[in-house]
């Protein structure tokens, strides 16, 4: 019996330093049916001539310049001939039967999407620390699921790596392309729109990716620019309109007004008007308690005495 097709979707610029170690553990997958997609967005330090020397008969490199990376999965998309997509960073790794099982679950599930742990690390795998545990599990309620991940119980709350994903074409198909104008949490806001449409999660309990955090700021997920946080508004509109019919319960009400006060303060004090809109959306949806570790002892004892925008003042301007 023939195996279904998977599209491995990998967006390239300027990942001279990692693309290799990502390759591999492509090419090293268990799973045997796959297309590996590269599209390279105008990278100048040889990257690009890097992959182009592999000889994997089922790699397609491809160019799609300047457009960004959200544009290269797209274009990614429109090649893929998969039954099923794993996108994944060119930075990033994915344990060796990752594809293998989740494909198996996929094929009992045919309209849910699946998940596994992400190990996040620095320079060795080795290394990595596994946070997202006590929210991934297997359920056929996908709404109920996203809230607990974006802090239901109005407290704690965690990220999927969009490679820990891996999803059928056909709904991605339903739901559209990666929005190409956010800037940051694109990956957040195009999976919540899958999860949204699939009929549940199944969880790979035996399988990881490996997602690579780097010590200088400067990579997207770090950015706090006023276009980073614009983003990341405009990203938690549509999450919370996709998440609409779930507005009058509890777990909508506290995941909302949570998210919306981490944007309130990471945008203060620089950004104050997008700080205050923002606060006005959690309050709105009932307030939110939450408030992270905002720096060392002096920073902390500010915060717990004078509040969070003093805390965050002094920050500002001490950093």
């Amino acid at each position: 019996m023939s195996q279904p097709l998977v599209s491995v979707i990998i967006p390239n610029y300027n990942s001279i330093g990692f693309i290799e170690e990502t390759l591999e553990s492509v090419f090293g997958q268990t799973y045997p049916n796959l297309e590996i997609i590269v599209v390279d967005d105008g990278s100048t330090d040889g990257s690009f001539q890097c992959i182009e020397k592999s000889n994997q008969p089922n790699l397609k490199l491809v160019k799609n310049p300047s457009k960004g990376a959200c544009a290269a999965r797209n274009h990614g998309l429109r090649l893929a001939q998969g039954e099923y997509i794993q996108f994944l960073d060119a930075d990033d790794l994915l344990s060796k039967d990752k594809i293998a099982e989740q494909v198996a679950l996929l094929e009992q599930y045919p309209n849910n999407v699946a998940v596994c742990s992400t190990k996040h690390f620095y320079s060795t795998v080795g290394e990595g620390v596994i946070t997202d545990t006590p929210f991934l599990y297997t359920t056929d309620n996908p709404k109920a699921f996203l809230l607990n991940l974006y802090g239901a119980d109005a407290k704690n709350h965690n990220m999927v790596a969009q490679h820990a994903w891996l999803t059928p074409k056909k709904i991605i198909d339903k739901v559209g392309f990666w929005d190409e104008t956010l800037v940051k949490d694109q990956d957040g806001e195009f999976f919540c729109r899958v999860v949204v449409a699939s009929q549940g999660i199944c969880l790979s309990e035996n399988v990881l990716c490996f997602y690579r955090k780097h010590r200088q700021s400067g990579n997207v997920s770090s950015g706090k620019s006023r276009n980073h946080l614009l983003s990341q508004l405009q990203s938690l509109h549509s999450k919370s309109k996709q998440l609409e019919t779930e507005k009058n319960t509890i777990a909508y009400k506290n995941a909302m007004a949570l998210q919306y006060k981490i944007i309130a303060i990471n945008a203060y004090p620089e950004f104050k008007d997008l700080s205050e809109q923002a606060l006005t959306i959690s309050n709105t949806l009932g307030g939110s308690s939450y408030e992270p570790v905002l720096g060392g002892k002096i920073i902390e004892l500010v915060k717990r005495i004078l509040g969070w925008k003093a805390a965050k003042t002094l920050w500002y301007w001490v950093h």
